[in-house]
């Protein structure tokens, strides 16, 4: 792909607030290369939605995210509301805490980042569509409940600490493990049990730098479902010694599925983590929409 125009959309609070620094730091990739670029600041939560739900594409190669997991979740949920369908594909340069997505596509360098999406190179980006009772919301990386929500929720209250808040989060959530009740139905498959936490994952990793999701691909088609129900305290931090690399996977607590879609009804109403930002509760159906829009890729 020849890329001669990008739309540009930044956020300067997300992670350390160094976005406008790193868009800085790549500039002379994209000049070098010939390059225009339209560059568009968000002023506050959502504007990044509004932004792409909006901008005019005719003249665009592609769109870019300086930031975080949640400014790239706001900028596919632009793209999809709206009324056409998108082509361009999107590229995220990591500014911000957990940058999941960015570490699934082996994008951790912002400068490596903008040289991969200067090269052209995109690949189909599988959607989640989550129905909510309230709304309707689209994620790229991970739809969570139960104790991953939980986690999410405290490391919000320590975000003083950056990226090792997600681990301090989630040591807290092990010691204290909560169950709640709930009907899981995957694919055509339901459920009734206890349970820990389910997590759809898109990509591989979560958090900051949990491999939560070893086998998950982008644009396979599929959502990797992690299952966990009853699990005593020292299963759980088995499984936390071993999910940054992966080797979680033989463990007999954790359960995984491939699927096109699930849904949870649980006792009461439960906060749902969508792309690490805490939108609406449970009941909930979620739903794969495959290739719904490209990403950028090595």
């Amino acid at each position: 792909m020849n890329v001669r125009r990008l739309a540009v959309v930044v956020n300067p609070r997300g992670g350390k607030r160094n976005g406008l620094r790193v868009l800085e730091r790549v500039l002379p990739i994209f000049d070098a290369a010939g390059i225009e670029l339209e560059v568009y600041v968000t002023e506050r939560a959502g504007h990044a939605t509004e932004i792409a739900r909006t901008l005019g594409l005719k003249s665009l190669s592609g769109i870019c995210a300086v930031g975080g997991d949640g400014t790239f979740h706001e900028v596919a949920n632009g793209l999809m509301q709206r009324d056409e369908s998108i082509s361009l594909p999107i590229g995220i340069i990591p500014a911000g805490t957990g940058n999941s997505v960015a570490q699934h596509l082996q994008f951790d360098d912002p400068m490596e980042a903008a040289r991969r999406i200067v090269a052209g190179r995109f690949q189909p980006l599988d959607v989640v569509r989550v129905a909510l009772q309230d709304r309707v919301i689209h994620c790229v990386n991970i739809v969570g409940w139960g104790a991953v929500s939980d986690i999410n929720v405290t490391a919000e209250k320590i975000r003083f600490m950056g990226p090792v808040r997600y681990t301090v989060a989630a040591l807290r959530h092990i010691l204290t493990p909560k169950m709640r009740r709930a009907t899981l139905v995957l694919d055509d498959i339901t459920t009734t049990d206890d349970f820990l936490f389910v997590m759809a994952c898109n990509t591989k990793y979560t958090g900051a730098g949990m491999k939560l999701a070893p086998e998950a691909e982008v644009g396979d088609g599929k959502l990797d479902v992690v299952v966990i129900r009853r699990v005593s305290r020292w299963q759980m931090l088995r499984l936390f010694m071993k999910v940054f690399d992966g080797s979680h996977v033989g463990l007999s607590c954790i359960e995984f599925h491939q699927v096109r879609s699930f849904s949870i009804q649980s006792d009461i109403a439960d906060r749902m983590n969508c792309d690490g930002e805490m939108k609406g509760n449970s009941p909930m159906t979620a739903t794969l929409i495959p290739s719904a829009l490209s990403v950028f890729v090595r």
